[in-house]
């Protein structure tokens, strides 16, 4: 069932709306609410797969996308919130329940101090703390997938054989779903700080170079965890590949010493009239002898070749 919700905080005349899954009832509201671009409105009816961000006189629109990773869960998630920006009135939309953008309205409506510090001028300084508080959950949760590939480098290394391929595949992937909606949102946050920076005024621009500092190094981050879990992965393969090789290499050595060993038994169970030392009362010790020599000889020939 859809369900929307629709949050308002104002503040020293600034005005925070915030809407979870928009129904028309809300689209309408904002339409004839604010003075936002109808090409705005046409964008806020569904979610989109991209980040986006565009100039308006009086306004501006951006989009951007936020991965939350359940390691060894079967699927991860990536929350999208569009941001609609005025001098006084920031507008955000999500589309499913994005409980730490909801946390961030929470904790603004019950923290004068944090109303105070961020509600100053203009919606500028509200719309950088949002999006900074987002990115350190980020950072946090980069925490967690780095103790995840220390925890597999430490399997690998250690050789622990019943660690398994998909172990290793649902690292990777969450590491991809984290890394795919954020790398390009790199370029698109270098455009918002420039039409921010003129749009606000230049005492911005230091606040939105750091969002975008942050974007970059986030990226950096997961680009070099998913560099070492591609290692890893080669390494695992190798050493498994390895392994099997001296499995198989064994296996292969014992069966060249058993099969001399079971032609000689072989050969001696025939049953004709005459066999060598048939009526031989240490015929039984005989034949033990001469398979262990052919046995122990075949150790000693293996053994200089380095194969054992």
């Amino acid at each position: 069932m859809h369900q929307s919700s629709r949050q308002e905080l104002k503040v020293n005349g600034i005005k925070w709306i915030h809407i979870t899954k928009p129904s028309a009832d809300d689209v309408t509201y904002i339409e004839k609410s604010f003075p936002f671009h109808p090409l705005v409105m046409e964008s806020i009816g569904a979610p989109t797969l991209h980040p986006f961000v565009e100039e308006f006189d009086d306004h501006l629109f951006l989009i951007l996308h936020f991965p939350l990773v359940f390691p060894g869960a079967q699927t991860n998630r990536i929350f999208e919130v569009d941001f609609l920006i005025s001098k006084k009135i920031l507008v955000t939309i999500t589309y499913s329940h994005f409980l730490r953008l909801d946390d961030i309205f929470k904790i603004l409506v019950s923290d004068p101090k944090a109303q105070e510090q961020f509600t100053k001028k203009h919606s500028g300084f509200l719309l950088y703390h949002i999006i900074d508080r987002l990115l350190q959950e980020h950072i946090k949760d980069l925490d967690v997938l780095e103790k995840e590939v220390t925890r597999i480098e430490d399997k690998i290394f250690q050789k622990h054989m019943h660690l398994s391929v998909e172990e290793i595949s649902h690292l990777r992937r969450d590491i991809i779903d984290f890394r795919r909606p954020l790398k390009p949102q790199i370029t698109v946050l270098a455009s918002f700080r420039e039409r921010a920076g003129k749009f606000f005024g230049e005492e911005m621009i230091p606040y939105f170079l750091d969002m975008s500092v942050n974007e970059e190094r986030i990226v950096s981050i997961v680009e070099n965890q998913k560099e070492t879990m591609d290692v890893l992965y080669e390494t695992h393969t190798s050493i498994m590949s390895d392994h099997i090789s001296q499995i198989i290499r064994m296996l292969t050595i014992f069966s060249a010493i058993i099969l001399p060993l079971s032609l000689i038994a072989s050969l001696w169970g025939m049953n004709h009239a005459y066999m060598p030392l048939r009526d031989n009362p240490f015929d039984f010790w005989i034949v033990v002898g001469i398979m262990s020599v052919v046995a122990v000889s075949l150790l000693v020939f293996f053994r200089r070749k380095n194969w054992l």
